[in-house]
Order: structure tokens, then sequence, then C-alpha cells
């Protein structure tokens, strides 16, 4: 049979780039002009973004086996939630991020996985992403992808999909934000 997850919410595309003190001033003078420049192509080029459904008290989720309508326990999304540490920048030279993209589409994504006989919700394993010290927003958690019984879905849909405002850009400095982690690990040493 085959077994779906269904979530219908708000869809995440936000990326973050390293970017110089020269386009830090251009970013902090054009503010969401940003977007109408060449800099768009920052957020939707390379492996640099983040894209999946946010997940939130807003989030419906359906899960059907062979059509029938089975439970979901979404408390295992919040608890396979990592902190987003993106290392390739915090470890580089770079001394700025810029984000950029959206947070707010509506939408569903449905994954599929074929040949499953039995339903058991505890062999759901979300790939989980916490934006919340970037985005200065408690729990806010995007899923990027879902495996079952350890493999990843068959198939994988979007659909609904009803518009989004980009995001404000926003430039990161990366000595603050260094300083603070190391600070934070001070603190769990002692």
């Amino acid at each position: 049979m085959d077994l779906s997850l269904k979530l219908t919410g708000r869809c995440c595309d936000l990326a973050l780039h390293p970017i110089s003190v020269y386009t830090v001033d251009i970013i902090r003078e054009l503010g969401r002009n940003v977007y109408k420049k060449k800099y768009i192509n920052w957020w939707r080029n390379g492996n640099h973004n983040t894209t999946g459904m946010k997940f939130d008290g807003e989030t419906v989720a359906e899960v059907r086996l062979g059509g029938a309508s089975k439970a979901f326990d979404g408390s295992a999304v919040e608890k396979s939630a990592v902190t987003l540490r993106r290392r390739m920048y915090l470890e580089s030279k770079a001394k700025y991020l810029c984000l950029l993209g959206y947070d707010d589409e509506l939408c569903s994504l449905t994954w599929t996985w074929s040949g499953v006989e039995n339903y058991d919700p505890a062999k759901f394993d979300f790939m989980v992403q916490r934006w919340d010290r970037i985005l200065k927003k408690n729990d806010f958690i995007i899923i990027d992808d879902i495996r079952y019984d350890g493999k990843f879905a068959d198939k994988q849909e979007s659909g609904d999909s009803c518009g989004f405002t980009l995001v404000d850009p926003m430039v990161i400095d990366l000595s603050a934000l260094r300083a603070e982690i190391e600070a934070e690990n001070r603190r769990r040493a002692a």
C-alpha cells in the first residue's frame, strides 16, 4: 500500500550568502529594493538555500495508508530540529552574510512511500532545521525532508501554491555571531 504524509501550511525558501563589506553597504542602502537587482540570483542559485515546510501551529498534517486516515504525532518534528549553524561560514574568512528569500508561501507538500503494509508513526524521521537565532523568532523550524522506516519517499509533490512575500534582506555580522557562539560555549564548559 501507499503511505502518504501531506503537510499544508507555509513553505519557505531562505538563503544565506557570504557578502563583502561593499555589498553590505548596498544592501543597507537598497533594503527590499535589493530584490530588483542582480542579487536575486544569490537566493536562487547554488546550494545556499533551505527549502521546505515551516512547521508551526498552523500546519495541518494528514497521514493516509491505502486511503485510510492515520494518526500523526507532530512532537517528533520539534524533537528532530537542529540549530542551523552553517559551519562553512562560521569557520571561513567571511565577515558578513545576507539572508534573502521568503517564509510565507501558502502551499502543501506530500511525501509518498510505496509498499508499506503496517503504519507506525514512530518510523517517521524528520530532517528539520531550526532558524530561531537567525530570524529572531521562537520555534521557527523548517522540515527539509522526511524518511519513513529509514527510506526517503518514493515520490514528493508540492501543490496548492499561493503567493509569498520576500523577507527584508538581513545582514548578519559573522564576527558578532562567532563571539556569541564562543561565549555560549564557554558558559556550557564552565
